[in-house]
């Protein structure tokens, strides 16, 4: 009861402020814009949004997009494009609305999509659409498969949308055990002499923070796998992008994670926002509220809440002028129950057109409140500790500049720096467990193991990061995108910033030789990474990823298509343990009708 109070007495207060203000200014300003078709967004799972962005007019339907299964990465990431998606997706007319593809390679991937509009005319939309990416090589077993129906309409003056979904996923901890000498280690060749030996937990914290005992026959028993079920659904109601006197949006979204060995989490997640003309400019205020429950059969006593709630507010101002946009405003975050109460933060940005259509100048002061959900946590790292529940993050401060310059019409260059500071920031480390007492002929180094399921510790800490990104695109038909980025980190109480890179860059391109066949090159590299086992430092191999593609369009309606993954085999490890797939090979087609 007095969670709900504090939330109801915080919104009125809130918005009876902006209100009063509104109702002080006077309609005075004006402009047109396009009207383009209107798709809803679904907003990232976790993320304290502001108001809900309203979609810039453009007069170009933007082509569907379908996911790429590149298997060097997790299964659940790999969401890359691939030649074939683009030929078949320009061939598409209204007769031909739908899209299948389908792909098998070495060590038994396979890929999956189809998508098609079971309604489709000027003012209503109705999508189904499922996708499957999968490996089923036995000692690394990865399987995602999605399903989703979504619907849209305009309606006079504002867009009502609904959509519904659910997900299976099951993958194996294939990943190493290591001993206390960081040496690869199979468990199992120590029970029939030490099986009855007792370890107990690293590094525990939560509600519950008592280290728990096991013996070593019980964490040779823990499950060799695990399966996550996931649903979820939303409805909303928001205004038209040509909208100029009030804005506004307010959406439900419904999200449930249950993973088979670990624990299930409901999610109740309210946006709304509104914005109003103020003279020549914009008031306006967003709305969040999370509402979440865990529960287990599996773990009656997991390791967090079994209910708390998030409130996030941003009133804002806006100037938006031809050569130059300002944003001024306040974010707060209120968490009930767990963590600190009272989370605030700026949200100011500028943009400048220093030179109109040739330089651009921007920067800000801002933070963000993350929600650490299940869903996201999982999809981030799949092989984390099965009564894991991360702690939310903070960042109240961050501080960027950049400048973005064109100098021809087909090129354009992005240079930035952000420095972002973080309160209770988490970082993945590899579950340890410290032998109490150590039997008669035991290896010292055995007296300390480390799993493949993963725990996360805690610091504050604070980032700069150093950045720069090319594009360029010529005639639609070369596309080259670079980026790259450097990441100093200042960690209050560890050593490093576990798994997190000290570089980053990226490198993609795709040649369309002739109107039906294109060439496509993906580069990623990733370096400075370090995993933690107890007080140990331990250098993880450099990311070296490339990837090489091809697709042919040899029908109006059927395109072929190859990839090799991976192309020099580099065994390098996305988290401690996992060694990623060799050089792969993965061919199919497309087909639309």
């Amino acid at each position: 009861m007095k969670t709900s109070k504090y939330i109801v007495a915080i919104l009125l207060v809130s918005l009876g402020i902006t209100t009063q203000v509104l109702a002080q200014d006077t309609i005075r300003h004006r402009s047109v814009s396009v009207e383009r078709e209107y798709r809803p967004v679904i907003h990232d799972a976790g993320k304290i949004n502001s108001i809900p962005q309203v979609l810039e007019p453009t007069g170009v339907k933007s082509p569907a997009e379908f996911s790429d299964f590149n298997l060097p990465l997790n299964a659940a990431y790999n969401v890359r494009p691939l030649p074939a998606a683009e030929l078949v997706g320009e061939k598409h007319t209204n007769a031909n609305p739908g899209y299948a593809r389908l792909g098998f390679g070495n060590y038994l991937n396979t890929l999956a999509d189809f998508a098609y509009p079971i309604i489709s005319s000027t003012d209503t939309r109705l999508d189904f659409s499922l996708n499957h990416l999968a490996t089923f090589d036995p000692t690394q077993m990865h399987t995602t498969t999605k399903a989703n129906l979504s619907f849209d309409m305009i309606i006079n003056t504002f867009d009502l949308y609904a959509a519904v979904g659910g997900g299976h996923e099951y993958l194996r901890y294939y990943g190493n055990y290591f001993n206390g000498s960081d040496s690869a280690l199979n468990i199992n060749t120590l029970i029939p002499k030490y099986g009855q030996s007792i370890y107990v937990e690293k590094d525990r914290a939560g509600v519950i923070n008592t280290p728990l005992m096991y013996s070593l026959n019980s964490l040779a028993t823990d499950p060799i796998g695990d399966t996550f079920w996931r649903f979820n659904m939303l409805a909303g109601v928001r205004s038209l992008p040509q909208a100029t006197d009030l804005r506004y949006q307010a959406e439900l979204q419904y999200r449930v994670f249950n993973s088979a060995n670990g624990i299930k989490e409901k999610v109740v997640h309210t946006v709304a926002g509104f914005s109003s003309p103020s003279q020549d400019n914009r008031l306006g205020i967003g709305f969040e509220l999370y509402n979440m429950a865990y529960s287990s059969t599996k773990i009656p006593d997991f390791n967090f809440w079994k209910s708390y709630s998030v409130l996030a507010l941003n009133p804002y101002y806006s100037i938006e002028r031809p050569e130059y946009k300002v944003r001024l405003g306040l974010k707060s975050s209120f968490s009930f129950v767990h963590g600190k109460f009272y989370n605030p933060s700026a949200d100011i940005s500028a943009e400048w057109k220093a030179v109109p259509e040739y330089m651009t100048v921007y920067g800000g002061l801002t933070g963000d409140y993350q929600v650490n959900t299940l869903d996201k946590i999982d999809a981030e790292n799949p092989y984390v500790y099965s009564d894991l529940r991360v702690k939310d993050t903070n960042a109240p401060v961050e501080l960027y500049a950049g400048i973005k310059l064109k100098p021809v019409y087909n090129l354009l260059l992005d240079a930035y720096l952000d420095y972002k500071q973080f309160d209770n920031q988490y970082f993945f480390v590899n579950k340890g467990y410290s032998l109490i007492t150590s039997p008669a002929g035991m290896p010292q180094s055995d007296t300390t193991l480390y799993s493949n399921r993963f725990n996360v510790v805690y610091s504050n800490a604070s980032r700069v990061k150093l950045g720069f990104r090319a594009d360029y695109n010529l005639h639609k038909r070369i596309n080259v995108e670079f980026k790259w980025a450097y990441n100093s980190w200042n960690v209050d109480t560890q050593d490093h910033a576990w798994n997190m890179p000290e570089y980053e860059s990226q490198f993609n391109t795709n040649v369309r030789v002739t109107d039906n066949f294109s060439v496509s090159a993906n580069v990623y590299y990733e370096g400075g990474r370090f995993a933690k086992l107890g007080e140990v430092a331990v250098p993880m191999h450099d990311k070296v990823d490339i990837n090489l593609g091809a697709a042919y369009s040899y029908l109006n309606w059927l395109t072929v298509f190859g990839k090799i993954n991976n192309l020099i085999s580099n065994k390098y490890q996305n988290y401690y343990g996992y060694d990623v797939q060799g050089a792969n090979v993965m061919v199919g087609a497309a087909f639309n009708f």
